[in-house]
């Protein structure tokens, strides 16, 4: 029989939370759910009414572009993340959030948030903690679509976030890396063939 989950352990553990009063109210105020895949947690343009955290399972944050067409901003798996499109947790979504296989997560209600962050001083430590961590995640990102050729976007891709290739269909990691799903599947063959001629060089160019 699978065991509850701990909650005090989780934030503890995989949040880093040491503060004990911090610990027993976020463990007294969590909610754990298994969300399907498919689910869309957040639409753009919507408010937030808690924050979530990932336990387990794979979660995407897109955009709408002026043509229609979704870009992938993000794509998370790390336990412990915050599944918020933005920093501002009072203002509308700029993005929506999709979870993309069955995953569990916890959520809490964004008005204990906000007293926490006027009342706490670990809770604003770990906000700014966790805060700090998806700003680097994000720009980091943000400069290898656009420093870096399409075959050296997708090692990256490979060396950063080897369990998500093939947990992700090919079309939201090839928008994530500003490529279309045709070059990222050529480049996912040529590896898999055994390297890269000068042509795919070329034409990783072409493509970026």
């Amino acid at each position: 029989m699978e065991q509850p989950l701990d909650f005090k352990a989780f934030f503890c553990d995989v949040l880093g939370v040491q503060d004990d009063a911090l610990l027993t109210t976020l463990a007294d105020h969590a909610a754990l759910a298994t969300v399907r895949k498919g689910t869309r947690l957040l639409e753009a343009g919507s408010l937030q009414s808690s924050i979530c955290f990932l336990v387990s399972g794979v979660v995407r944050c897109f955009s709408i572009d002026a043509d229609g067409h979704e870009i992938t901003d993000c794509l998370i798996s790390d336990p412990g993340s915050v599944l918020s499109p933005t920093a501002d947790l009072s203002a509308p979504a700029p993005s929506s959030v999709e979870v993309l296989s069955d995953s569990e997560i916890i959520s809490i209600d964004l008005a204990l948030v906000g007293r926490l962050l006027k009342t706490s001083l670990a809770a604003n430590h770990l906000y700014i903690r966790l805060l700090t961590k998806a700003w680097y995640d994000h720009f980091e990102t943000r400069r290898v679509v656009s420093q870096l050729r399409a075959k050296d976007r997708y090692l990256w891709f490979l060396d950063n976030h080897p369990d998500l290739i093939n947990r992700v269909p090919n079309k939201y990691i090839a928008s994530l890396l500003g490529m279309t799903p045709v070059t990222l599947s050529r480049l996912r063959a040529d590896l898999r063939g055994g390297g890269f001629s000068f042509q795919d060089q070329l034409d990783d160019v072409a493509n970026s």
